[in-house]
């Protein structure tokens, strides 16, 4: 049964601090620093682990995959969501492993990278085992070179998909679409790219021009200008506000940039009071989803409807 102790509050506070320092870099576009930032953050839990018990750092190694898929190097990220999903393994209660299933680095592997169940199976039951044998199990490397023996993270997982976002950076203002044909994706690219890249594949599939942010070369300390400018270049825009990362910005100037909007949510999340009372006073409905599909309808249903 592995141990999961809570972090003392000198270690809590200086864990937080580089979190919030990281976050910002990653909010820049900085993905390179704030990917240092949280490898500093996993080696800091590591060293700082008692022999009897372990800090979880999941958080960190998520994050590690995110600052490289948003880089444009999918193939690299897919170690580190696995060694997340393992460490969300190893941190639940024994018996309560199937929980780590709804969390983010499950989330990624499932839906973004294809992942055949029975690969995430395989990495459950070796950690059902060291738990039952009472191992303590500090660093999730370890679980995963057992399954791996010297193979490469895609060899182990085999993704079925490896997404392209973010490869290859895109200039704003050279467009070969035409503008009634081009969507601007707002939303967490950090915590919801699963609904993101779906919501992108989408309207690739329909034959529109799926407009990301993070897609395009943004010089530094000009992450929400050149946003507004991505805006004001398109027809329509399908915002995810399940999380709120600032998209207030950008759904108030929809009316002034006539940008004809879908905004959507997952069905159980609690909207801010700021994004709510903006929404009631453009008349905005915001529409509900329980399900990639239900998701996927709301989009096509929205793409598709007549100027």
């Amino acid at each position: 049964m592995q141990v999961v102790l809570p972090l003392p509050p000198d270690l809590n506070q200086k864990y937080q601090g580089m979190a919030l320092a990281n976050e910002s870099l990653m909010l820049s576009n900085k993905y390179d620093e704030a990917r240092e930032g949280f490898m500093e953050m996993n080696n800091l839990l590591l060293r700082e682990q008692p022999p009897n018990g372990r800090y979880h750092k999941g958080y960190p190694l998520h994050q590690i995959g995110m600052t490289l898929i948003l880089s444009g190097k999918a193939q690299e990220a897919l170690l580190y969501f696995i060694l997340a999903y393992i460490e969300d393994l190893l941190s639940k209660e024994e018996g309560l492993e199937d929980e780590a299933d709804d969390l983010p680095a499950s989330k990624n592997l499932r839906g973004v990278y294809k992942v055949q169940e029975e690969h995430l199976k395989e990495f459950k039951k070796i950690v059902k085992q060291k738990k039952k044998e009472g191992k303590i199990i500090q660093d999730p490397n370890d679980i995963f070179n057992l399954m791996a023996k010297g193979r490469q993270a895609n060899e182990v997982a085999e993704p079925r998909e490896v997404p392209d976002v973010g490869a290859e950076k895109r200039k704003p203002g050279k467009f070969e679409s035409d503008w009634n044909k081009r969507v601007f994706i707002g939303g967490s690219y950090n915590k919801h790219l699963l609904e993101i890249n779906h919501i992108r594949k989408t309207c690739k599939y329909l034959r529109f021009d799926p407009v990301v942010a993070f897609e395009f070369e943004t010089p530094d300390g000009k992450v929400h200008h050149h946003a507004l400018m991505l805006l004001h270049e398109c027809c329509k825009a399908v915002f995810e506000v399940t999380e709120h990362v600032g998209q207030l910005m950008e759904i108030e100037r929809l009316r002034d940039y006539e940008v004809k909007p879908l905004i959507v949510c997952q069905k159980k999340a609690h909207l801010s009071e700021m994004l709510e009372a903006l929404l009631q006073s453009q008349n905005y409905v915001v529409q509900r989803y329980n399900s990639p599909e239900e998701l996927e309808h709301l989009v096509k249903e929205f793409l598709i409807q007549p100027e």
